[in-house]
């Protein structure tokens, strides 16, 4: 098999350095270009993500290690000593490489869903530049369904293993729809941008946003289209809202209890607080309001702790299937290398079969000679089955070809040596 991938992830690399070897989408034209235009790289597929760059290449020989590193740390931009952090994968290690990247298994968040989507990408961009080839085709085409097919029979990408997306799924489960419910988000940091976007894949559509710091403020509401509120949140913007998510970095409650209450005082509707601060951001005090509801990290850390005990229990099942759909992929690669040899195969014994039906046509009646055809051809094609079974086997379990050799010298006569020739080379292709 020829496969090779080389990359970095986020466990083999640091923040700065997988930024730095990660490709644009601008750039990628090009980069493909220059790999497929390598004398040895007959197509390939770049993957370039938040958490890792990896090359997939299909050689018309393997790389020498060395050289494989210099090609990489040129298609990323790194140096030659920090290539050297990439691993390497060959043949069905590298199948299995992939086909564990699309299920899930090698993100930084076990069973993560959007690695399949970006897999996608990559491969349908790559196709569409005229990058990939017929091993690459099939090798991710392969590796799109092994990843659906984790997913739908296994249970690995269920559940919030977040205390932002576990926080989202609670919100769901008490107002249903999201999206005619009116957002106040609370700081603009990471935590804070995290919830925003799971509450909009939710359908949340209304929002404002209160930071401490206004510029910061106005550019996080900018992305998503909300009003800028004031900080700490005034009465009128908790009177607004249906959803409060918070996550500041600020030493005390940002939302009090008592101007809080005043606020709440003219509502009729339920009011949920996701405090994801630490420390809280919202009075607990606030609890006791008949129509509030509040919830706390520890809330959630709980249920995140469960949701990835059960994953993990999970990705047994889906390392079992991913086992078994590169044994088939290696299957089809083997079928695939041997098929011009096979197509040689046949077409020398069906000459044989022409040359001895003439030579023996003068011995039959002609209204016998259509049956004497299909005789013929039926015992062909069971004599080219016993040689490729045999083939087969020689090849996995290391024994010599003796049978094989037999039925091409009783078969082959003059063309004796044109046979040898070509079990000699589906040996070779069998064995590699």
């Amino acid at each position: 098999m020829k496969i090779e991938m080389i990359g970095l992830n986020h466990r083999s690399a640091g923040l700065s350095l997988r930024e730095r070897a990660a490709v644009s989408p601008e750039a990628l034209p090009d980069l493909l270009q220059r790999l497929v235009g390598h004398p040895n790289i007959e197509g390939a597929v770049v993957l370039s993500t938040c958490n890792r760059a990896e090359l997939y290449l299909s050689p018309t020989y393997h790389f020498d290690e060395a050289e494989l590193r210099g090609l990489y740390a040129d298609a990323c931009g790194l140096t030659d000593d920090e290539a050297q952090t990439a691993y390497v994968y060959r043949d069905s290690a590298a199948v299995n490489q992939l086909f564990r990247v699309t299920s899930g298994l090698d993100s930084q968040m076990l069973g993560e869903i959007q690695i399949l989507a970006q897999v996608k990408t990559a491969y349908g961009t790559a196709l569409e530049l005229a990058g990939t080839n017929a091993i690459l085709n099939k090798l991710f085409t392969h590796a799109i369904f092994c990843g659906k097919k984790v997913r739908t029979r296994t249970a690995i990408s269920q559940g919030a293993v977040s205390v932002a997306y576990a926080a989202i799924e609670l919100a769901q489960r008490l107002f249903r729809k999201l999206d005619e419910k009116n957002i106040l988000l609370v700081g603009a940091g990471e935590t804070t941008r995290l919830a925003a976007k799971y509450l909009a894949d939710a359908g949340g559509a209304n929002w404002r946003v209160s930071n401490r710091t206004q510029e910061r403020a106005s550019e996080f509401a900018s992305t998503i289209g909300a009003q800028v509120a004031s900080f700490p949140p005034a009465p009128e913007d908790l009177s607004w809202a249906d959803i409060v998510v918070c996550a500041t970095a600020a030493p005390g409650a940002v939302i009090q209890a008592e101007p809080a209450k005043a606020a709440l005082r003219s509502r009729k509707r339920p009011l949920l607080f996701l405090d994801l601060a630490v420390p809280r951001d919202v009075d607990p005090e606030l609890s006791r309001h008949d129509e509030v509801y509040l919830y706390t990290v520890d809330d959630f850390q709980e249920l995140v702790a469960a949701n990835i005990k059960s994953r993990e229990k999970e990705a047994v099942r889906a390392e079992e299937i991913v086992e078994k759909e590169v044994a088939e992929f290696s299957e089809w690669y083997r079928q695939n290398r041997i098929a011009p040899s096979l197509q040689q195969l046949q077409s020398a014994l069906e000459s044989i079969r022409l040359t001895e039906l003439e030579n023996q046509a003068k011995h039959f009646r002609p209204e016998d000679l259509s049956e004497l055809d299909k005789f013929s051809k039926s015992l062909m094609k069971k004599v080219t089955s016993l040689i490729v079974a045999n083939m087969r086997r020689a090849s996995t379990d290391g024994s010599d070809l003796t049978l094989a050799r037999a039925i091409a010298v009783a078969f082959a006569g003059k063309d004796q040596q044109a046979i040898e020739e070509i079990l000699e080379k589906l040996n070779h292709e069998l064995s590699h």
